[in-house]
């Protein structure tokens, strides 16, 4: 799949409110075919393959994928049943991070695979009020992203939040509190 970026961030400016972005998610996700999630996750798992131990690979791997794919079904069969209101400023802060992260990437299937963990990642910290990783997603040390009660916590937001192809900045999910 070829992903015109420039019409996919021009909507996703103009978004007014939380049903309006879900509606651009909508129709830019079900852009992906079953082939294309293969692609990605094929890049995905490149990207991947220099990690060690292979435990802690293959955890973060099928981590990521169950991600993908749960996020993705959560996006095509959404529903507002109340509308939250949106910190636009935030959010077009994220966005502009996203275009220029993609901007940056020239492979397709590289591009096409940070464009849609992009959109799942936009879903999630605007509408779903989810972290960036799912709970229970891996870090080196042992250490995961929790919830404890109806807070999230990741181990490596503080260390990321300043890193600017990273989306910790815009996560919900708090600094992890690590004794040691």
């Amino acid at each position: 799949m070829l992903v015109d970026t420039t019409d996919l961030f021009n909507e996703l400016c103009v978004v007014e409110d939380q049903e309006s972005l879900l509606i651009v998610l909508k129709r830019w996700v079900n852009r992906y075919s079953i082939f294309d999630l293969v692609q990605v996750q094929g890049f995905t798992a490149i990207e991947l393959k220099d990690l060690h131990p292979s435990s802690y690979r293959e955890e973060l791997s099928w981590k990521q994928s169950e991600w993908l794919i749960n996020t993705l079904k959560e996006i095509r069969s959404a529903h507002l049943p109340k509308r939250e209101t949106m910190n636009f400023e935030e959010y077009h802060d994220f966005i502009e991070r996203v275009r220029e992260n993609v901007s940056r990437v020239e492979d397709r299937v590289e591009r096409d695979a940070l464009t849609l963990y992009s959109l799942c990642a936009t879903y999630n910290l605007f509408i779903a009020k989810n972290p960036v990783h799912m709970v229970g997603t891996p870090f080196p040390g042992g250490f995961r992203v929790q919830k404890i009660g109806e807070e999230y916590f990741c181990p490596v937001k503080d260390k990321q939040k300043d890193v600017f192809e990273a989306l910790c900045k815009f996560c919900v999910a708090k600094q992890l509190k690590i004794e040691g």
